[in-house]
């Protein structure tokens, strides 16, 4: 079950929509350089994105409101946001995944707001938060650790690729 970043007592799933405005956030990547998996539930993260900048597990936090610091804690409106063991977690097994692929990176834990406003990118407790906005500037911004090749793999290896360079069309595929 993916991480739910709400009250500890009501816990839900982010909306369609959450997963919609991530995805579109992501496909501001280049295509060439950056590959997305959507993880298993239970994971821990929500997605994982290789690229030439390393590794990235990122969850979702779909709550309204301001994002307000609170010591090394975090609220919008009156809910704490929750789950960062669980986005380490994630972190940690898409490393070990990436290694069993040999795509020898560091993968960066992300909680990434898709609705709240909040100021620049903060660290909080070993996870980056971001704002939707600045998301694929946060990934794309890095020094480069891998190759493309290696980095393609990797994703490969976590499961199926859902934002890659389209394929040309051949003349064997069916009209739309």
């Amino acid at each position: 079950m993916p991480i739910r970043r709400r009250a500890r007592s009501t816990a839900t799933s982010w909306s369609d929509e959450d997963h919609r405005l991530l995805r579109a956030a992501l496909a501001k990547l280049d295509p060439w350089s950056f590959w997305t998996v959507a993880l298993e539930p239970g994971r821990g993260a929500d997605y994982a994105v290789v690229g030439t900048t390393g590794g990235f597990a990122i969850a979702i936090c779909g709550l309204e409101g301001y994002l307000e610091p609170e010591g090394d804690r975090l609220r919008i409106g009156s809910a704490e946001v929750a789950g960062f063991r669980d986005v380490k977690r994630a972190a940690k097994a898409v490393k070990g995944s990436l290694s069993d692929a040999t795509a020898f990176t560091d993968v960066e834990p992300m909680i990434c707001l898709t609705r709240a406003a909040a100021g620049v990118s903060r660290t909080v407790r070993g996870i980056r938060v971001v704002r939707l906005d600045d998301l694929h500037l946060e990934i794309s911004s890095r020094e480069r650790s891998l190759d493309m090749t290696t980095a393609r793999r990797g994703a490969e290896a976590l499961g199926p690729v859902i934002s890659a360079v389209p394929r040309a069309r051949s003349e064997d595929d069916e009209e739309p």
